[in-house]
Formats: structure tokens, sequence, C-alpha cells
């Protein structure tokens, strides 16, 4: 047993590692959509002639939802560096999965069960699964804090002492501000002081909860929460199965393992609530003791904030089944940590509940699972983060020259988010990071051999604000070497006075024997979008910018593509 525990732990240390080096490798310093938000708030903070002022700006809600959390960490990290640093933001905030994983092992040890048991736990939070929690800073101080934030108010609730509840207070108003799921999280943790029949402290959790709604709701901007799907039992059903099941999509990026995975982490949520229901009710109603499963969670304080977070997790999946449901079985990335979660507290549960015995086949079988999982992770979902943050190099280039963003919704023709940004980078909150592509200069190059690449343009619409308009680039032969991961490749649009730069979506290697063989997260080829608005209509000269070096190499093509202004 103790080797096991040795060989686990050391196994965790790897896992961390490379995890926490794939974030320092692709987290940057450039804001992406909801982000610009948070340098219009660091300015209002500034600006705030007194502290009400300062309340009144750090309670106002940000497209709905109350990010008082987010705002108190954006201004923190402005207070102690004397900028808005996104990179910064991403790296202590991924440290919260360490706290995730410190739960979930503690939860274990409360209950003496060995070390090699939370192995599965490490495989499966230690990923880039969930990256859109991880590497953009604002879904990460959203999503993912809230998840450390309540799993630390429900533990602190299950402590017998008024420090841990007054703690737990606090953390609790934190967590309804720190994402619209966060108010469901605030009342679910009624269920822990009624448990442990302390029902003074009940009454005052639940004053508590209703205070805090009407606060977080005295200033609502009513009118978000809803899509505009149509209400259906259909579509609700297969929003839950999507929210639960979407990290079986890494497995084999297939939607039958979403289903099948959805489908049983629900009808697990919903049939342990009934139990748990029938147990609490028949002792109750019958003076009897307690049931097998219902003495599991409630003779163990620690284990009712487990007990919490399930339930808090079948809360939020019925929330957004009903209010965000839609007619399709999908893998949303902004819910993906809530599906990893899901499995990694069922895991933790059911060991709980079982016989050793099968606790240890369950282990074993989850150990299994998850190196598949990790390692399937990374195929699938790391390109989609290279990628990203190929982007947003791409953004910091056309930011500091154009103001404008590449291969995304163009985000400076909002005058108000423009605004902000142009003051946070003239009074130095905001710096514009210096990449290689401002080493290279975008006119002059190696024109000399000319090649003919093979190009297909079409034209695509987002069905998002309207209809955005999309110029889709394709090309099957161009790549770049793998063997550094800061490598990249640029596409560059280039007329008589000026050059715009865009980052290519290079194309996913999903061959998995492939990518176990050579390691490398592409294949040849590419695909760029250039939506409206993101470079002016006109006939430019493209190019490609091979990153691969400390001296980037640009070549120009004889291909030419017209931009068309789709606002005519």
């Amino acid at each position: 047993m103790k080797i096991l525990n040795v060989f686990a732990a050391f196994t965790v240390l790897i896992i961390a590692f490379l995890f926490y080096r794939f974030v320092g490798q692709n987290a940057v310093n450039v804001p992406y959509f909801d982000d610009y938000a948070y340098l219009e708030y660091i300015i209002k903070f500034i600006n705030a002639p007194n502290a009400l002022h300062f309340m009144q700006e750090l309670e106002y809600k940000h497209n709905g939802h109350g990010v008082i959390t987010a705002k108190l960490v954006f201004w923190l990290d402005y207070l102690l560096t004397g900028e808005a640093n996104y990179r910064t933001l991403i790296l202590v905030g991924s440290g919260l999965v360490i706290g995730l994983f410190t739960y979930f092992w503690k939860i274990l040890s409360v209950n003496r069960l060995p070390f090699w048991y939370a192995l599965p736990v490490a495989l499966f939070l230690f990923t880039p699964a969930y990256h859109e929690n991880i590497f953009w800073a604002a879904a990460l101080w959203q999503y993912t804090a809230s998840f450390a934030i309540g799993l630390l108010t429900y533990f602190l609730l299950s402590k017998n002492n008024n420090w841990a509840f007054t703690g737990a207070i606090i953390g609790g108003y934190l967590l309804t501000y720190t994402n619209g799921n966060g108010l469901f999280g605030m009342y679910v943790g009624l269920v822990i002081p009624l448990l442990q029949t302390r029902h003074k402290k009940a009454i005052i959790w639940l004053i508590a909860c209703v205070l805090t709604t009407v606060l977080f709701y005295w200033y609502y901007p009513f009118g978000f929460g809803s899509l505009g799907q149509e209400k259906s039992l259909k579509n609700s059903a297969l929003t839950i199965v999507s929210f639960f099941g979407s990290c079986a999509s890494y497995f084999r990026g297939r939607l039958p393992e979403v289903a099948v995975l959805g489908v049983g982490i629900t009808l697990s949520l919903i049939s342990l609530a009934l139990w748990l229901v029938v147990e609490y009710v028949k002792k109750l109603v019958n003076n009897a003791s307690k049931g097998k499963i219902l003495s599991v969670f409630t003779d163990t304080p620690a284990n009712l904030s487990l007990l919490a977070l399930l339930a808090w997790l079948l809360v939020t999946g019925l929330g957004v089944a009903t209010a965000r449901a839609v007619d399709t079985l999908e893998t949303p990335a902004r819910y993906m940590i809530y599906s990893v979660m899901s499995v990694v507290a069922l895991y933790v549960t059911f060991l709980l509940i079982l016989s050793q015995r099968g606790q240890k086949i369950m282990t074993g079988g989850m150990t299994v699972v998850g190196v598949i999982f990790a390692v399937s992770t990374y195929m699938f979902a790391a390109s989609d983060v290279i990628n990203f943050r190929n982007s947003l190099i791409s953004d910091a280039f056309s930011l500091k020259q154009h103001r404008r963003v590449t291969g995304k919704l163009e985000t400076m023709t909002n005058t108000v988010v423009k605004k902000y940004f142009d003051e946070a980078v003239e009074k130095g909150i905001y710096v514009i990071p210096t990449t290689a592509l401002n080493e290279v200069n975008l006119i002059k190059a190696d024109t000399l051999t000319m090649p003919n690449v093979s190009l297909s343009v079409d034209i695509d619409t987002l069905p998002a604000y309207g209809g955005i308009l999309i110029n889709k680039v394709r090309n099957e032969q161009l790549a770049v070497s793998q063997d550094k991961p800061q490598n990249a490749l640029f596409m560059v649009l280039k007329n008589d006075s000026t050059a715009y730069v865009t980052a290519v979506k290079q194309r996913p290697n999903r061959e998995r024997r492939s990518f176990l063989r050579t390691g490398n997260y592409f294949k040849e080829g590419f695909e760029a979008w250039i939506y409206q608005d993101n470079i002016p209509e006109g006939n430019y000269q493209v190019g490609f910018l091979f990153s691969e070096t400390q001296k980037p190499r640009l070549v120009y093509t004889s291909q030419r593509l017209i931009i068309q202004d789709f606002q005519k």
C-alpha cells in the first residue's frame, strides 16, 4: 500500500508538472472578449470619487452576472503590479486547480482512504479539458473560481464553530457574485446545517441567502438568461446531457460517448438525491435510524460538503437545462469544467459508499479511464489552446498597429470598449506585449521565389448578432515545425501601404497512433478566418510568416485576396 501511495504521489507530481508547463507555454497577456471589460472596471475604480461609488461600480452586473470576485482579482492585480496582466491572472488562477485536487484528497484522507485513490482525480483535473476556463482570464475567474470558492464555503459550513460559519457566509456571498450559477450554490449549502440538525445556523444561513439575493437583484438588468430557444422537455434533456457528458467527447471526439456519460451522470445524481431524500423522510417520520447512504454523509462533516457539491451540480444542470435549453447535443467549452467536476465528485462519492474491494476495483478502472482521458485531452484540446494562443499573439500585433483584432469577432467596433482600451493603454494600465511579429518588417520581405500556394476561399455566415460574414481561407500543405512549443504560422495580407496579420488555425492531428508516436498536435494545412471588420476592404497580397526560430521567416506568394466591405 505504501509503495502504491508513493507511486501515486510521484505520478500526480508529473501530471501536475506537465499541466502547468503547458499553461506556462500558452498563457499570454492579451485580452479576449469579456477580458476587455475589466479594463473599464479598473478605470472606473480608479476614478471613483468615494467608497460608495466604488462599491456601486463593484456591484454593477456584467452581462447579467455578478462578477465581484473577478473584479476584485483584476483590481488586486493592478494594485500589486501597476497594470492588468492577463498572463499573470491565468497563471495564478490556474493554481485554483491545486485547491480543487486538495479538497478531494482531503475528503479521501478524512475517510481514511489511501492516497493512491486520488490518482484518477489528478488525471481528470490536471488536464486542458476545460481549457476555456483556464486560458481565458475572465472565464477562469468566474467558472473555475466558483468551484474553488464553493468547495471552501461548503467545507467551512460543515465545521461546527462560529468563525468557520462566518467565513462560509462571506464565501457564499462571493460565490453568488462569481458567476450566474453561484446563486444556486449558496442556497444549496442549506442542506449542511439542516442535516447536522444545527437549526439555528440553518435559519441564519437562509437569512443570509435571502439578503444576498435581494442585493444581487436590486440593480439587476433583467433580460439576460434565455437564449430564445424553444422550451421543451426534449431540448432540456439534450441540454442537461450535454452539460454533464461533454468531457466524454475527448475519448474519440464523438457525441455518442457524450450521450452515454451525460445520461449516466444525470441519472446518478437524481437517483442519489432521491435515495437520500427517502432515507431522510423515513428518519423524520418513523424516527428510524439513519439509512446507510445518509449516514455516510452525516457522520463525517467533511462528507456533507461533498453532498452539497453534488446537489449544486444537479441544481445547476437543471437550471441550465431550463434557462438555456438548446435543440441539439453539443459540447460547450464554457461548461466543460462542470462535466469534469461531476465525474470526479461522483467517483469520490462512490468510493465512500462501496466496500473495500469495490473501492479498489473502481480506482483501478478509473485510473485506466483517467490515463486515456488525460492523453486524449492533449490530443483534442491542446491544438485548440495553441491556435487560441496564436490568435491572441496576432491580436497583440493588430491592436498595437491598427487597434483591431484578428480571427474573431471584431471587438474594437464597440466604441465603449475601444474608448476604455485606448485609455488603459495610454495610462499604462494595460501594456500591449511585444511579440516576434513586431520584429519583422511586413512590408519588406523575400519575394524572389514567389511560391504559388494553393488556397481556397469561401464566404460563410456566423449565425450571431444578426449574421457575421467570414472569409474562410484554406490550405492543405503548409505547416511549421513542432519541435518547439512557441512555433506558429501566421497569414499576412499586404497592400501598398500597410500589412495585417492573422493567426491561422492549424489542422489538428486527431490520429491517436500518430500523436503518441510523434507528439505532434497538428498535421499539414490550415484554415484562417477573417471576420468582417477585421481588415479593411481592399486587394491584398497573401504572405506567410513562419515563426520557427529567433528570426521569423516571412515569404509573400503570388496569391491575392480581395476583402469586401460587407456593410455596403
